[in-house]
């Protein structure tokens, strides 16, 4: 196991394809017709076939374009010796002469990915039963045979503490020892001291560990080979927060602990050798026990986010994640919409710390947070972060583009400022403006 910051490893790919949505959210059929609805023109076509998402071939992606943009949610093509049925709104491919469906989406010329969420998603023949949960479909789950815990794939009830399905490894278990050198090495020295581990559970893994491989694959096919751009990161929030997300899932970010300093509205976590900046994230409970969760991150394509920034999701469709910094990020973001797919919970690190929960209520723990770089006191990223909330997603890319040609120098303030008044008008830039300077 390498924490050494990227997953050296490629991330497993899905033994399974993609289905339909589940019984929360909006039917199949509305979300749908909604992402047919959002998408510009395709350039792409891509089916998940033999474990991985493959573009649909050649000559056969222009009829499929061409009912795309005709505004049909069917469409025919052949290739490979074989007529197949494209179904845009339940996003599946079906074999005409096998009724075999398999999972499809697209890229469109904005870059933007349509896919269908994760379900149990195998092959299946139309008109057969999915699987319910539990049932078996021969796909097979990631074990814990390595643990001490773990005899036969069986747990003993007794290893199974406050976490849900987590498992309490031993001390003497090889994948403690790791995490416990990975968690201490990064905290000790800025604390002097004095910390202890007091437990270590590995997170079960299931569904959502299916979903995070199957958005590792949709990455993949759209960023390419290492589009994933995945990461070891350690959460850190109040317990409550933390439970939730180990055993259900991610309910809210974490900005909020961090007020101010939160590098926009979504899930923040630090890199595998800091992990205490998320343990200043973290609260106590009556026994002085604090807790911190060791994750696997899906980042894809990072953009870097300004200290005090609003913002809420990707500033265009070029980008999927965040940063504070992009050559030496001392926090990883994930936006809300992400949080369940992107972001896989491993270790849960239990923990005391006196010292370290005594700064959490002084002066000194804002000093020891890192504090903004100078572009981020710089009032115009801010400015831009705010100003996106009132932009169409469709003109985005031309405000971003604008702004890189700023702070690239290829235009003198006046002229950016002109820019922006023209493309937002007066009365939006201004409130904005008095909004930030707390009028």
């Amino acid at each position: 196991m390498d924490f050494s910051g990227d997953v050296k490893q490629a991330i497993p790919r899905p033994a399974v394809a993609f289905g339909g949505v589940g019984s929360a959210g909006p039917s199949p059929l509305l979300r749908g017709w909604r992402e047919f609805r959002r998408s510009g023109a395709p350039v792409r076509f891509l089916c998940f076939e033999g474990g991985a998402w493959a573009d649909v071939e050649g000559e056969a992606a222009v009829p499929l374009r061409r009912a795309f943009l005709d505004g049909r949610v069917v469409a025919e093509a052949a290739y490979g010796g074989r007529e197949f049925l494209f179904d845009f709104l339940r996003m599946v491919r079906i074999d005409a002469g096998t009724a075999e469906e398999v999972a499809m989406g697209w890229i469109d010329d904005r870059g933007a990915c349509f896919f269908p969420v994760p379900d149990s998603g195998r092959k299946r023949k139309r008109g057969e039963p999915e699987l319910e949960d539990g049932a078996s479909s021969g796909v097979e789950e990631r074990s814990d045979e390595s643990s001490d815990t773990v005899e036969s794939g069986r747990v003993s009830k007794a290893a199974r503490g406050a976490w849900g399905r987590a498992v309490r490894l031993k001390e003497t278990d090889k994948f403690y020892q790791v995490v416990k050198k990975l968690f201490l090495s990064g905290i000790a020295p800025r604390v002097g001291g004095g910390v202890a581990i007091t437990a270590v559970h590995k997170v079960a893994q299931g569904p959502r560990c299916r979903a995070f491989q199957q958005q590792g694959q949709l990455l993949a096919a759209a960023r390419g080979a290492d589009g994933g751009n995945a990461k070891f990161a350690w959460y850190g929030a109040p317990s409550a927060d933390v439970a939730a997300a180990v055993e259900h899932g991610f309910g809210r970010t974490n900005s909020r602990v961090l007020g101010h300093r939160a590098h926009g509205d979504g899930v923040h976590l630090s890199p595998p050798q800091s992990p205490y900046a998320s343990a200043m994230l973290a609260n106590a409970d009556e026994n002085g026990e604090a807790h911190i969760v060791l994750c696997r991150v899906l980042m894809g394509r990072p953009e870097a986010i300004p200290a005090g920034s609003s913002q809420l999701h990707p500033s265009s469709d070029n980008y999927d994640s965040a940063v504070d910094n992009m050559q030496s990020p001392q926090w990883y973001v994930v936006w809300s919409k992400d949080m369940n797919t992107r972001i896989l919970p491993e270790y849960v690190v239990s923990f005391k710390c006196p010292s370290l929960h005594q700064m959490q209520g002084s002066s000194e723990a804002t000093s020891q947070l890192k504090k903004p770089s100078p572009v981020a006191r710089d009032m115009f990223p801010t400015l831009l972060a705010e100003i996106q909330r009132f932009v169409p997603s469709s003109k985005l890319q031309t405000l971003q583009g604008t702004y890189n040609r700023f702070k690239k120098g290829q235009m003198k303030k006046d002229q950016f400022i002109r820019f922006l008044r023209a493309f937002i008008g007066d009365r939006v830039l201004t409130a904005v403006a008095k909004k930030l300077r707390g009028y």
